[in-house]
């Protein structure tokens, strides 16, 4: 095989591989995007715009919506955002 058909078949491979990645593109732009049911409490500081230290202690409140599964501690999003709007009444 001489440089010109090791070229030829270079850009194939590379066109091809672009075809795919516009492909998975398109399909990844059509798929509707869910919504997390839970949020981590990293995500849920950062939601809220405060540390993670106040967001534990915001977690031993009675009122303030977690689940705890296993060591993790998630917070539901519909429950969070019911009790964001409670406090801001």
């Amino acid at each position: 095989m001489n440089t010109s058909d090791t070229m030829i078949q270079l850009l194939q491979t590379v066109t091809d591989l672009n075809e795919k990645v516009l492909n998975l593109t398109q399909r990844m732009e059509n798929k509707p995007q869910t919504e997390s049911l839970t949020y981590s409490v990293e995500q849920t500081a950062k939601m809220l715009g405060i540390s993670r230290t106040k967001l534990y202690e915001l977690l031993h409140r009675p009122d303030f919506p977690v689940v705890d599964i296993g060591h993790r501690k998630l917070i539901p999003r519909k429950n969070l955002e019911e009790w964001l709007n409670q406090q801001a009444q």
